[in-house]
């Protein structure tokens, strides 16, 4: 399977930038020569890395970080320019994978290639990737008595529903916890805990929006994962369960055996189950809040 690799450059230099990334057989390159395009194509299709200049006509290739960062926050960036380090803001670069290739070296355009494959393949072995507010969102998941809490008959009944609703194999309500996600209840499938880099929970959780992976084979973030492989997972679909402050500590998902894909109002809906659950475990805590109050008097 070829890796997928976007391009991002001025129009007078894109082409050759496209072309010295297909001089390794195994790349593909994709080509963008703005920042809003770079992040249509970001949002369009799995994307394994972006090279990009760093003077682009609508913006620079700090941008162009930022809407990895916002868009796609587990791929890596190959910042390929003549602009000096020293020009450049590199304090941007936190919690983003990004190489510095100086274009204007006499071999750069062939070493392009093997850094691109560098920071693809040290994406792939790195730890996932962490909310900036990780913290915070770890003390508001805390709050939650989730072993005390009696949720675990009115999530099952939940996650049948959406199974049903959805016609899906398998439905599942996780808590992300520090280092795996935890399933409290789940539909069609035999799950109890996975390894936070094994989920697709811990990409899902950093989009505002429903996450949809339509065919996990074809995206390069998940197609390599013994793990998920072994579930038999083709398809996947994720709606976060946000607390009252805003922070995610959870998800509501779909999966399913085959591809498959799912439309604004179906992603829509799954949002609304997700705030169900959100809404079942905030009730639950509320109500053993009172009688420890209660208690307490």
């Amino acid at each position: 399977m070829t890796r997928t690799v976007l391009c991002v450059d001025t129009e007078g230099r894109v082409d050759d930038v496209a072309a010295a990334v297909e001089a390794d057989e195994s790349l593909t390159a994709r080509t963008a020569t703005t920042v809003e395009a770079a992040r249509e194509t970001l949002e369009a299709e799995p994307i394994v890395c972006v090279v990009t200049a760093y003077e682009l006509s609508d913006g620079t290739g700090l941008e162009v970080v930022g809407e990895i960062r916002d868009v796609a926050p587990q791929t890596p960036c190959v910042l390929f320019t003549d602009v000096q380090p020293a020009e450049i803001d590199t304090a941007s670069f936190e919690q983003s994978i990004v190489e510095y290739l100086n274009r204007s070296l006499p071999d750069a355009r062939d070493r392009l290639t093997f850094v691109v494959n560098d920071v693809i393949d040290y994406s792939a072995q790195a730890s996932f990737i962490r909310p900036d507010d990780e913290d915070e969102r770890l003390e508001t998941l805390a709050k939650y008595d989730i072993d005390d809490l009696p949720i675990e008959d009115s999530f099952e009944r939940l996650t049948d529903l959406i199974a049903s609703h959805f016609d899906a194999a398998v439905s599942f309500i996780g808590l992300i916890e520090e280092e795996e996600e935890n399933f409290l209840a789940c539909h069609g499938g035999d799950l109890d805990t996975l390894t936070r880099e094994n989920t697709i929970c811990t990409h899902s959780m950093l989009q505002e929006d429903v996450m949809v992976v339509e065919d996990i084979m074809e995206d390069a973030r998940f197609a390599e994962n013994e793990q998920l492989q072994n579930l038999g997972i083709r398809s996947y679909a994720g709606a976060n369960m946000t607390a009252s402050n805003g922070q995610v500590i959870g998800q509501v998902c779909l999966l399913d055996h085959v591809p498959r894909s799912y439309d604004a109002e179906e992603q829509a809906e799954l949002q609304d189950f997700a705030a169900t659950a959100m809404e079942i475990l905030e009730l639950r805590q509320s109500v053993r809040d009172a009688e420890r109050t209660e208690v307490a008097q």
